[in-house]
């Protein structure tokens, strides 16, 4: 989300490069300068716009649970606090600040398959995600599913559909709950 913007002289010339890429050389110094500043001042007004427009979609969900500090631009459910500048989410409880997978799609995916019903906490789904990671396996989500890549599932990897409410083991399809599926995982995974 945040670009690097420099400006370079280097043999007689003065270029403005963003993340890497030269986007104005010049001769002129102020020339130059001038379209830095552009550049710096458009990059702060694109990434203004996506914070309002995040906060503007997860306010509309009306969850008097989320809390987000616009200051800092963090935004803040259960134990998971994601923050816009870095593009991260983390799980945060019990002392601990554990890095997750996912970034906004997780703390969006998260939050709306909280508000429509099919995931009763919060809570117990990011310390799912956190015991994945600290197994050091991967975890995706889609629209509506959690899948857990492993060599350790028959296939390669266990699905959760929480709307469905279907657990993919690979070799089957069986219907069940999160409790369900977070068991098998676990149980899976801490056994290799």
């Amino acid at each position: 989300m945040n670009s690097k913007v420099e400006l370079i002289f280097e043999n007689d010339e003065y270029s403005v490069v963003v993340n890497g890429s030269i986007v104005n050389k010049d001769k002129d110094l102020d020339n130059a300068f001038d379209k830095f500043k552009s550049v710096i001042s458009n990059n702060k007004t694109a990434e203004a716009r996506a914070w309002d427009e995040i906060v503007e979609k997860f306010t509309n969900l009306d969850n008097k649970d989320l809390v987000i500090n616009t200051e800092y631009k963090t935004m803040e459910y259960g134990n998971m606090k994601y923050f816009y500048n870095m593009g991260r989410v983390f799980y945060m409880a019990n002392g601990q600040m554990v890095p997750l997978i996912g970034g906004y799609g997780l703390f969006k995916f998260t939050l709306n398959t909280v508000c429509k019903g099919s995931l009763e906490k919060a809570n117990e789904f990011i310390e799912f995600c956190k015991e994945v990671m600290l197994c050091d396996v991967n975890y995706r989500v889609t629209d509506s599913s959690i899948i857990v890549s492993s060599a350790s599932f028959n296939y390669g990897s266990a699905e959760y559909n929480f709307f469905s409410g279907k657990i993919n083991k690979g070799a089957s399809i069986l219907e069940g709950n999160f409790a369900e599926f977070k068991n098998y995982v676990l149980n899976t995974i801490k056994k290799n």
